[in-house]
């Protein structure tokens, strides 16, 4: 889960700066993708799941998960507020080898961002001058299997959200446009916002929140074939995520759809684009 210069006069040839033509491109691919903004349609509560055992420590045993990056190329995801000086947080493979990377604030309204990634996890720090509430974390207590994880982004360029069950730590390999090995945790899903079908591109990066509305992953990966969503697991987002946050509620089966639309309206998860020239 996971491509110019112009002006002309008689005398000589102009050229406009890069980052003009870099930021022109970036609202267009965004204004013409994704300038109507979406209505959210919310799906029935699923079925609570049975809550288990902790989720144990990594082990040799665990299942491994095979991921391939795809080349480089212009796409979305989902980025969220980690500070309120302007640093955010998405998944590595979103802004990887981007040439210009931007956060939407409002229908064509793009804010220019610079990306870097952080080494041995599928995870980006994003730096802006768009400041925004930080998202509380939980990334001390361990997880329970069966506990419900919140997704709140992107799919597929829209608002929406999923949630899941967790169910295990799987080992995650990365190959393709670059290598990688880590823990990740793994959830099956139990629901999503109704009339969202298919692929679930464009939350990669989203935040995972438990039940008090605190994260505790970074959406990663899907196996649709196996309704399976892959987290980063809370250790590495240990020392990036510092801030305390506030002003999350508790979220439930019942009312998830409502907290993910306060969320996005407060722009503190927001839409991320990545331009490849």
């Amino acid at each position: 889960m996971a491509r110019r210069q112009g002006g002309y006069s008689s005398k000589k040839r102009k050229t406009f700066p890069d980052w003009i033509v870099y930021g022109l491109a970036l609202v267009m691919f965004v204004w013409t993708a994704y300038g109507v903004e979406q209505d959210i349609v919310v799906a029935d509560p699923p079925d609570r799941p049975e809550l288990g055992p902790l989720l144990p420590s990594d082990s040799p045993r665990d299942e491994i998960v095979i991921v391939d990056v795809a080349p480089r190329q212009s796409g979305t995801g989902t980025a969220f507020a980690i500070n309120d000086d302007g640093l955010w947080m998405t998944a590595r493979h979103v802004v990887d080898s981007c040439d210009e990377v931007g956060l939407r604030i409002g229908t064509g309204r793009i804010v220019r961002v610079k990306s870097q990634v952080v080494q041995n996890s599928d995870l980006a720090v994003l730096t802006s001058e768009w400041t925004r509430r930080p998202l509380p974390a939980d990334l001390e207590n361990q997880r329970q299997i069966g506990e419900v994880g919140y997704f709140f982004g992107f799919p597929q360029g829209k608002p929406g959200e999923v949630v899941g069950s967790l169910i295990s730590r799987n080992r995650m390999k990365v190959r393709g446009r670059y290598t990688n090995d880590e823990a990740v945790l793994a959830w099956s899903e139990l629901g999503r916002s109704r009339n969202l079908s298919g692929s679930l591109g464009g939350l990669s990066g989203a935040p995972v929140l438990d039940k008090d509305g605190e994260i505790i992953g970074v959406v990663s990966a899907e196996s649709p074939r196996r309704g399976r969503i892959y987290s980063v697991a809370p250790r590495y987002l240990r020392g990036i995520i510092t801030a305390p946050g506030a002003g999350v509620e508790p979220l439930s089966l019942e009312t998830y759809s409502v907290g993910a639309d306060r969320l996005r309206r407060d722009r503190r998860v927001s839409q991320v684009i990545c331009l490849v020239e």
